[in-house]
């Protein structure tokens, strides 16, 4: 999404060629390729515009054939340390877009609200919107995930002094453990938010959108926006959702450990995580991307999910397993 996470590709890929792509990032404006142009990577730009537009100008690019290609978004995240840790990496099966609410400030919201933040077209918070913009919720395929997963077991994540001490200030786990690959789920928001408070809401409004199956754990800003523009290729015929898997490694925590402030765990804290997060989205990202190419046969044909995927309107077929 942004120039570190590209740039941590470069070297172990070998993305040596470019292709200048109309309509990406004028600042990130071409595809780097490795030779042979079987591995090729795409950075959007940060935030839900640029994540949509970006992946749109590249999956409707008639330089591309993608009908069987398989797609990593591949970014780090904040965390919950109910759920994980920093450092870890994430592997998702939904996509909830947190910040698709109402919101009071939090000094102007009623007494009996538990958050400043409901669903659209409700009236108090807990109840599941009944103005859907369709963007809400995207469910991937489980078994491709899984895959993923399966071939990063029993990789070694990197860690750091700083980090290993950072983690030591929550008094509970995952967060005290060390780094590992963990199966949970995504929150796209533009606003990039600190607090227990806002966490709890965050992820209780997950449970709420995916009917109680997903757990939130990472926060970022562009998943549910290229999730979009990948499902509206897939009914462009340009593309297959079925072979999109979610990846998003711990860069700092999404509230701070007791006794801090959120204000010191978004500007100040040195949690010593930043530069071992994207290290690890390479070394838990490329098992699969080498499994890919290395056994195409195994994967040409897809890996055909065995759980609903789309949106929550159905687009792609299927009744969602999620919903009001």
């Amino acid at each position: 999404m942004f120039s570190y996470e590209q740039d941590i590709w470069f070297e172990p890929l070998k993305l040596t060629k470019n292709i200048t792509v109309p309509g990406l990032s004028p600042i990130y404006p071409q595809v780097h390729c490795t030779a042979d142009y079987s591995i090729c990577q795409m950075t959007t730009g940060e935030g839900e515009i640029n994540a949509a537009v970006s992946a749109t100008a590249l999956t409707f690019s008639p330089l591309f054939d993608l009908r069987k290609t398989y797609f990593m978004i591949a970014g780090i995240a904040g965390i919950n340390p109910y759920v994980s840790t920093i450092g870890a990496v994430t592997f998702g099966r939904f996509a909830v877009q947190l910040e698709l609410e109402y919101e009071f400030d939090a000094r102007e919201m009623p007494s009996n609200f538990s958050t400043g933040l409901w669903a659209l077209g409700t009236t108090a918070p807990g109840l599941y919107p009944t103005s859907i913009y369709g963007t809400e919720v995207f469910e991937l395929n489980v078994n491709l995930r899984d895959k993923a997963m399966k071939l990063a077991h029993g990789v070694k994540l990197n860690d750091s002094d700083t980090a290993a001490a950072y983690r030591k200030q929550y008094n509970y786990s995952p967060a005290n453990q060390y780094p590992t690959i963990v199966a949970c789920d995504t929150g796209s928001s533009n606003a990039y938010w600190s607090g227990e408070l806002l966490g709890e809401s965050f992820g209780n409004f997950t449970k709420l959108l995916t009917s109680g199956k997903g757990t939130y754990c990472a926060t970022a800003q562009e998943d549910n926006a290229t999730l979009e523009a990948m499902l509206r290729a897939h009914l462009a015929k340009r593309m297959d959702f079925a072979r999109v898997v979610l990846l998003r490694s711990a860069s700092d925590f999404d509230r701070p450990p007791p006794g801090e402030s959120p204000l010191f765990n978004l500007v100040y804290a040195d949690q010593g995580s930043f530069g071992i997060s994207l290290e690890n989205i390479v070394i838990a990202g490329s098992p699969f991307i080498k499994d890919v190419v290395k056994n195409w046969h195994e994967y040409e044909s897809g890996i055909a999910p065995s759980n609903y995927i789309g949106d929550i309107w159905g687009s792609l077929g299927g009744k969602p397993d999620f919903g009001p």
